[in-house]
């Protein structure tokens, strides 16, 4: 069965959904979600926020900040940092306190928000064109992928028009439940980027946009979508693409439940990794098993280490064993199963790595992942 929004793209034809197909993979999340209470309140949103997403949001804009110097941009203690970076940090930083601290999405409160988001970091060609609510001038939307490709966002004199759609679509029929929630949350991210009611913060602005809905409606597991997202850029983007030139949000709606599945199923892991070793990680400690958990294939400390490197400000393969693995070595989180024939750098020689079986339970939860293959 397929559902036509009150959500409009070329020709003033409706978006559509097909929820027949969703069903399964609704399904298996709600299944997953059954009976994880500690998931389902405000302080795991504010950790997850705090600043794993923060880091997740700036990540799928190419921006790659590691969680400590996050930390010591909001504490105001970082140093030898640009200060554009620090903007975009600070800037995420306030826009997660505006959604925490108000309710209403409305169009004065999202300009207010918007206004956190791109504090100091538009040209003066945003400033000068960015009216009373939105942009006044055509705005080219360059694709990752390739150079010389643009996409234009809609026009001008239609954005007023397109984003009222989008309020009363938030706003008139309040959701039955937590994945209603996360759905609606999910058009509203997907159909604002089409919009790009803006000249620059357009993705950071529909990410937080659907967070803020998430909170207003407590659907507070769902909150990690934007880390899912960070682990499967160029699949967003694709999927992205494909919903705003086909007129069916149905394949992106599927791509961003599979993926927060995913997150929440190592959210789960690492939690029983925690209860069963009787301490908390650290957030450093909890990333790299966030990373672990992602990998594919063989685990050795360079692999770990190289993964670790594509999210993060780029150091040395011995710096990020020492700094980041070895630590949790050390916890006994960690094995170290042997070494492999070939060093990692100054002739130090990598390791096979895997979680300690002692603590990674097996459970009937865990789908989208095989946990035998990181023991």
């Amino acid at each position: 069965m397929k559902t036509r929004l009150n959500l409009t793209w070329k020709d003033d034809l409706p978006y559509i959904i097909n929820e027949e197909y969703l069903k399964p993979y609704i399904y298996d999340l709600l299944e997953f979600l059954d009976g994880l209470d500690y998931m389902n309140n405000l302080d795991f949103a504010k950790k997850v926020m705090m600043s794993q997403e923060l880091k997740a949001n700036n990540i799928i804009e190419g921006i790659t900040d590691d969680l400590s110097l996050i930390d010591e941009v909001i504490d105001s203690i970082a140093q030898n940092i640009s200060e554009e970076r620090k903007q975009r940090i600070i800037n995420l930083y306030h826009g997660y306190n505006y959604i925490l601290s108000h309710q209403d999405i409305n169009k004065d409160s999202l300009r207010e928000l918007y206004s956190y988001l791109s504090e100091d970091i538009l040209d003066e060609y945003g400033k000068e064109n960015t009216g009373e609510y939105y942009r006044t001038k055509p705005v080219y939307i360059r694709k990752r992928s390739r150079l010389d490709a643009y996409t234009e966002g809609i026009e001008v004199d239609k954005i007023d028009d397109h984003m009222n759609r989008l309020l009363e679509f938030l706003n008139n029929e309040m959701p039955n439940n937590e994945m209603e929630a996360f759905i609606k949350s999910q058009i509203a991210h997907f159909y604002f980027v089409y919009i790009h009611p803006y000249l620059d913060v357009n993705g950071r602005t529909s990410r937080t946009l659907a967070m803020w809905y998430l909170l207003n409606n407590e659907s507070y597991p769902y909150i990690v979508f934007n880390r899912a997202i960070s682990f499967a850029r160029r699949d967003y983007e694709t999927y992205i693409a494909n919903s705003i030139n086909k007129g069916e949000v149905t394949l992106f709606l599927r791509y961003m439940l599979t993926q927060v599945q995913t997150e929440l199923e190592k959210e789960h892991i690492i939690h029983g990794i925690e209860k069963n070793a009787g301490f908390d990680l650290t957030k450093e400690e909890h990333q790299m098993m966030e990373y672990l958990l992602s990998m594919k294939g063989t685990m050795t400390a360079k692999q770990l280490a190289t993964f670790y490197n594509r999210f993060n400000q780029k150091t040395s393969i011995s710096a990020v064993v020492k700094q980041k693995i070895e630590p949790l070595i050390e916890k006994e989180i960690l094995m170290r199963k042997g070494n492999t024939t070939k060093s990692f750098s100054n002739g130090e020689t990598n390791f096979w790595l895997g979680i300690n079986p002692e603590l990674a339970e097996e459970t009937p939860k865990i789908k989208t992942l095989n946990i035998k293959s990181f023991i």
